[in-house]
């Protein structure tokens, strides 16, 4: 309820997960609506509004709805690159602005966590660029050949899918989109087998092009980075009958094909981004002693105003609830998104808000 109100009359969505479980606290799909007005016979009218509607408020977003991350993909390439030993905690890739634009100011960064707190574009173009044209420990010289990119790009997908993405999680609702995570069978349709290069895919670095995910699989994914690795579907119904647990199929512990000590790397870069000068400032709550771990993502949208998005957790070293924001047209992430999780997480957490964020709930409306 309270999620549903600070949503207001924005249109996106907000999925929260206990990450231990898998269990949805909290789906809320905006704009909202009256539910009689689907029953009541009086109301045909509205019934005919609702159908109609651009803002499309029957739309089940976080289940239906699949939309390029943004930088919060950045996590997952982070994962995968160092799983396949593209890159370590340690490398360093400068702000290059020749390879593509970044969209803030900011020291270069030396390593990931620097990268991740700044959520710098021309790093991780680096980083999956690392994965795509190189052979793994010969970094010096990239070996950039056909054969090459088909095989390192289909690892990368394979590891990418681990996550739970471009499939089914088997939600406990009637309907669910799957996602899209492009192979390289893909690119060989459009251009040819040999007519794409990274510069063709490179936007994947960065969250977007052909890549889509739904709230759901954007609310798993960090739920697996808070569990180190691993996931069990995200499900509403908390018990079933006498058991006092869910239905067999969400007590199965799905693991990704990453490690969990490269989890374990990216987590740093995740809370330094809630620290001064990172992209996620806003969605601090030190001041309530509550160390947050996550990651801001602005969606480029050629129809208007780009997408704001947020995913984290918290408490960072022991996470009790994952959250997941999309808000349409709301600009960059850091200024909406992510301090609407930060309401989230605290109202969770502490069952209040403190003073200094109250102000908050009417401005995000």
């Amino acid at each position: 309820a309270y999620a549903e109100r600070i949503m207001g009359e924005r249109k996106g969505y907000i999925v929260a997960l206990e990450p231990a479980t898998g269990e949805i606290l909290c789906y809320v799909s905006a704009p909202t609506y009256d539910p009689a007005a689907l029953t009541a016979l009086s109301r045909g009218r509205e019934r005919s509004a609702l159908l109609l509607s651009p803002d499309m408020p029957l739309l089940n977003r976080p289940a239906l709805q699949a939309n390029p991350p943004g930088s919060v993909f950045k996590l997952v390439n982070a994962a995968v690159a160092l799983q396949l030993r593209a890159i370590t905690a340690n490398t360093g890739f400068r702000c290059d602005q020749s390879l593509i634009n970044c969209v803030h100011e900011h020291p270069n960064a030396h390593n990931l966590t620097q990268a991740l707190k700044y959520s710098c574009n021309p790093y991780f173009y680096r980083v999956l660029q690392s994965v795509v044209e190189y052979i793994p420990d010969t970094l010096a010289q990239p070996v950039d050949t056909c054969a090459v990119r088909h095989q390192n790009l289909a690892a990368w997908t394979r590891h990418v899918k681990s996550f739970g993405l471009d499939t089914l999680l088997g939600v406990d609702l009637p309907r669910e989109k799957s996602g899209f995570v492009p192979l390289p069978a893909y690119y060989d349709r459009r251009y040819g087998r040999c007519g794409w290069q990274y510069r063709t895919i490179y936007s994947l670095s960065i969250g977007q092009g052909e890549i889509n995910l739904t709230g759901l699989q954007t609310a798993n994914m960090l739920a697996i980075i808070a569990n180190r690795g691993w996931y069990y579907p995200p499900h509403f119904v908390r018990s079933v009958g006498t058991s006092g647990a869910p239905l067999p199929w969400f007590r199965q512990k799905h693991h990704t094909l990453v490690d969990s000590v490269h989890f374990a790397e990216i987590i740093p870069g995740m809370v330094a981004a809630l620290g001064h000068g990172g992209t996620a400032e806003l969605a601090s709550l030190a001041d309530v002693n509550i160390s947050v771990a996550g990651k801001t993502g602005t969606v480029q949208n050629d129809e208007g105003d780009d997408h704001a998005n947020f995913a984290g957790f918290a408490p960072a070293d022991k996470p009790k609830i994952v959250v997941a924001v999309y808000i349409e047209n709301a600009g960059f992430g850091g200024l909406s998104a992510a301090p609407c999780a930060a309401l989230i997480m605290e109202k969770y957490l502490r069952g209040n808000i403190a003073p200094k964020r109250k102000r908050w709930e009417n401005w995000l409306r």
